[in-house]
C-alpha cells in the first residue's frame, strides 16, 4: 500500500483537485510536470481511502483523479496499465473512472467517445465532440471526432465552425498544427520549418512519454539517457528542445535513483552502461539535471524525500593510482 507523505484528507481536498494540477489546453506545461503530481496524488488519496477515510468527498476526489489519469493518457496519445502505474487492480480502477463519469456529464461524454460511442455516430470522422477553446487564441476550438482523432477549427463572430480536415492522434500535435494554420506568427511555431520540426520532435518525445507508463525494459537507463541527449542535440524547434530537456532530466534522475538503490556511484552506473569515458563534469551534469527534474516535475509533496535521496547519492570521485 502507498503511504501518504504528511498530507491528510483535508489537505488533499483543498489542493489535489485535477483542475489545480492539469492544464489540458497548454502543452507548454509539458507532460512530466503534470502526470507525475497526478499519479502521486491519486496514490496518496487511494491510500487514505484504503485506510478507512472513505467519506464521499474523498471518494469523489479519488475517482476524479483516476478519470483524469485515463484522460491524460488519451490526451497525450498512449495507453497505460492501471495496476502497473497505481498498484490498483484494473477492474477496480475502471470502477473509479466509471463512477466519476456517471457524476460529470462532460467527462462522461469524453469517456464514451473512447469506449462505447453511445453519444456519437460511431467511427464517424465528421461527428465531432467540442472540447473547448484555446486560452490564448479564443477563436480557436478543439474537438474529438468519431474516429478518436483530435481536430481544430477557427470560429469568429459567431460564424459556423469549419473543422480543419486533418486529425491528430494526440492533442499536442493538433495544437502545434493549429498555430501554424491559423496564427503563423505565434511564438510556438514562428515559421513553417519550425512547425514541422516541432511536430517531428514531438513524435520522438511521445515514444519517451510512453515509457513512463510501460516501465518494463532491459536497456540500461544510462544508454537511454545518452540516446535522449543525442536527440535533444538535433532538435531544431524551441518546443522540441523544451520537451527533450525534461526527458533528459527525467532520465538523469532515474540514473541517480538507481545508483542510490544499488549503492553505486553515478560514475559506476555510467561505466556499467558502457557509454564511453567517464569524467567528473558528466557526473555533475547528471546530478544537476536530476535536481532540476525534482524541482520542476515532481509532486511538491515528495520533493523533500527525493532531495534527500539526491543528497545521499554518492558523488563521483576520480580514482587515484597508488
Amino acid at each position: 500500500m502507498t503511504e501518504t507523505i504528511g498530507c491528510d484528507s483535508t489537505w488533499h481536498l483543498a489542493h489535489s483537485r485535477p483542475a489545480d494540477l492539469l492544464d489540458y489546453f497548454d502543452p507548454t506545461r509539458g507532460f512530466a510536470g503534470q502526470i507525475n503530481p497526478l499519479v502521486s496524488r491519486f496514490r496518496d488519496v487511494q491510500a487514505l481511502c484504503d485506510g478507512g477515510e472513505s467519506d464521499a468527498p474523498l471518494t469523489h476526489l479519488r475517482n476524479a483523479l483516476a478519470f483524469h489519469l485515463v484522460k491524460m493518457s488519451r490526451w497525450w496519445g498512449f495507453d497505460f496499465c492501471p495496476r502497473g502505474l497505481t498498484d490498483v487492480r484494473n477492474p477496480l480502477f475502471l470502477s473509479y473512472v466509471k463512477a466519476h463519469a456517471a457524476r460529470v456529464a462532460e467527462d462522461e461524454s469524453f469517456f464514451d467517445l473512447f469506449t462505447m460511442q453511445r453519444h456519437m455516430h460511431a467511427n464517424d470522422a465528421g461527428h465531432i465532440l467540442v472540447l473547448g477553446r484555446d486560452g490564448a487564441v479564443p477563436a480557436l476550438l478543439y474537438g474529438l471526432d468519431g474516429q478518436r482523432g483530435f481536430r481544430f477549427a477557427f470560429q469568429t463572430n459567431g460564424a459556423d465552425i469549419a473543422w480543419y480536415r486533418h486529425s491528430y492522434s494526440d492533442f499536442t500535435s493538433a495544437w502545434l498544427a493549429a498555430r501554424t494554420v491559423g496564427t503563423p506568427g505565434a511564438a510556438a511555431c514562428d515559421t513553417l520549418p519550425e512547425h514541422l520540426a516541432a511536430e517531428r520532435e514531438h513524435a520522438w518525445a511521445r515514444t519517451w512519454h510512453q515509457r513512463y507508463f510501460h516501465r518494463a525494459g532491459t536497456r540500461p537507463v544510462v544508454q537511454l539517457y545518452a540516446e535522449a541527449c543525442a536527440q535533444r542535440s538535433v532538435c531544431q524547434s524551441s518546443f522540441g528542445r523544451t520537451e527533450f530537456e525534461t526527458i533528459v532530466n527525467d532520465l538523469a534522475f532515474k540514473i541517480a535513483r538507481t545508483a542510490f538503490t544499488r549503492a553505486l556511484t553515478i560514475a559506476d552506473m555510467i561505466a556499467e552502461g558502457g557509454t564511453g569515458d567517464m569524467n567528473l563534469r558528466v557526473v555533475d551534469t547528471i546530478r544537476q539535471r536530476a535536481r532540476t527534474f525534482v524541482a520542476t516535475c515532481v509532486d511538491p509533496c515528495r520533493r523533500p524525500e527525493l532531495d534527500t535521496l539526491l543528497d545521499r547519492t554518492v558523488a563521483y570521485r576520480p580514482r587515484r593510482c597508488s
